[in-house]
C-alpha cells in the first residue's frame, strides 16, 4: 500500500491514473471491483493532502473528463451517468474534506466540514425535490415484490405503518452511508500521508479525535428537536441528527482504540468491535453515542488521570 502511495504522489499524471483507472475499474465485476472507487477517492484526497489544494482538484477534473469519455466513446451512457453521480456523492465531498484537513491539520475540523456537506445535501434534496418519502416507497414495495417472487418471505415489509417509517429515514441513510465511504477514503489518505512522512503521527492524530463542545451541543439539540416535534419536520430533523452523528462514529472509535492503548489491552478488544460493526447496525449508533458522551466525560483524559494517581500512590 505504501509502494502505491509513493507512485501517486510521484506526479499529476500519475495520480490521474490511479483515480481514473479504480474509478473506471469499479464496473467492471461488482461488487468484487466496487471497492474501487474508494481507493480512487483515496488516491484524490493523498494528493489534496500531500501536494495541495489545487492539485487535488486538478487531478479529479482530469480523471472524471477520462473516464467519462471513455464510456461515452464506448456507448456505456448510463454507466457514464452512474459514476458521474459517484463521483458528485463520493468523490467531491472527500476532496472538499481532505482540503479542510489540509489547510486546518486538524481531522476533527474535516468530519465536521463533512457533515456539513452531508447535512447541505440532505437539505437540497428536500427543497429541490420535495418529500422523498412517496418515492422511497415505490422503492421499497418493489423491492418486497422482488424478494417474495424470489421465495423470500417479506409479509413484515409489507406493512403500509412500516414502509412508511423506513422510507421517511431512508435519504438520511443513504447521505450518512455515503459520508461513512468518504470517511473511510480520508482516512485511508491520511494514513498513506502519515506513512509516507511520519510513520505512527496518524495513530496518535486518531486517538486524539475530539469535535468540540459547540458541535456537541448543536447535535444534541437537533436529537432533542427531533423527538419534541412531529410530523415532516420531526423526519427531517431526524435525519440531520443521523448525518451530524457520522463524526461520532469515529470520535468512538477513537476512544475504543485510545482505552485500548492506555490499558494495554491486546487488539483482540479492537478486532472485536469491528467485528460488531459488521453484523449488528445497532452498534454503530451505540458507538456514536458513546463519542457523543465523550465530549463531555472525556474518557481518555479520566483514564489517564485514575492511570497518574494509581502511580503515585505506590
Amino acid at each position: 500500500m505504501k509502494r502505491l502511495a509513493e507512485y501517486i504522489v510521484r506526479g499529476r499524471w500519475q495520480a490521474v491514473q490511479v483515480v481514473a483507472l479504480s474509478g473506471a475499474a469499479t464496473y467492471l465485476l461488482p461488487p468484487v471491483t466496487t471497492l474501487l472507487v474508494y481507493l480512487a477517492a483515496a488516491a484524490l484526497a493523498l494528493v489534496t493532502l500531500h501536494i495541495g489544494v489545487m492539485a487535488g482538484l486538478q487531478v479529479l477534473l482530469l480523471a472524471t473528463t477520462a473516464m467519462l469519455l471513455l464510456f461515452e466513446l464506448t456507448g456505456q451512457h448510463m454507466v457514464a451517468m452512474q459514476l458521474l453521480l459517484l463521483i458528485l456523492v463520493l468523490w467531491v465531498p472527500a476532496w472538499m474534506t481532505a482540503a479542510v484537513l489540509q489547510q486546518t491539520r486538524n481531522l476533527g475540523h474535516a468530519l465536521k466540514a463533512m457533515a456539513l456537506f452531508g447535512c447541505c445535501a440532505l437539505l437540497t434534496i428536500y427543497g429541490y425535490f420535495g418529500d422523498p418519502v412517496a418515492w422511497w416507497i415505490e422503492r421499497l414495495q418493489q423491492v418486497v415484490s422482488l424478494l417474495e417472487q424470489n421465495g423470500v418471505t417479506a409479509e413484515r415489509f409489507s406493512d403500509a405503518v412500516l414502509l412508511q417509517e423506513i422510507a421517511a429515514l431512508m435519504t438520511g441513510m443513504l447521505v450518512s452511508s455515503l459520508l461513512v465511504g468518504v470517511v473511510g477514503s480520508l482516512l485511508l489518505a491520511r494514513w498513506w500521508q502519515s506513512a509516507l512522512v511520519r510513520p505512527g503521527a496518524f495513530r496518535e492524530e486518531f486517538c486524539e479525535l475530539r469535535l468540540g463542545t459547540a458541535y456537541g451541543l448543536l447535535t444534541l439539540g437537533m436529537m432533542l428537536f427531533a423527538q419534541l416535534t412531529s410530523g415532516k419536520g420531526a423526519g427531517l430533523a431526524t435525519q440531520l441528527a443521523m448525518v451530524m452523528l457520522v463524526p461520532y462514529l469515529l470520535a468512538g472509535l477513537a476512544v475504543i482504540h485510545s482505552l485500548v492503548k492506555q490499558t494495554g489491552r491486546g487488539n483482540v478488544w479492537i478486532i472485536l468491535v469491528y467485528v460488531l460493526l459488521t453484523l449488528l447496525p445497532q452498534a454503530a449508533l451505540l458507538l456514536a453515542g458513546g463519542g457523543l458522551m465523550d465530549t463531555w466525560i472525556d474518557f481518555r483524559r479520566r483514564l489517564a488521570r485514575r492511570g497518574s494517581n494509581r502511580n503515585k500512590d505506590m
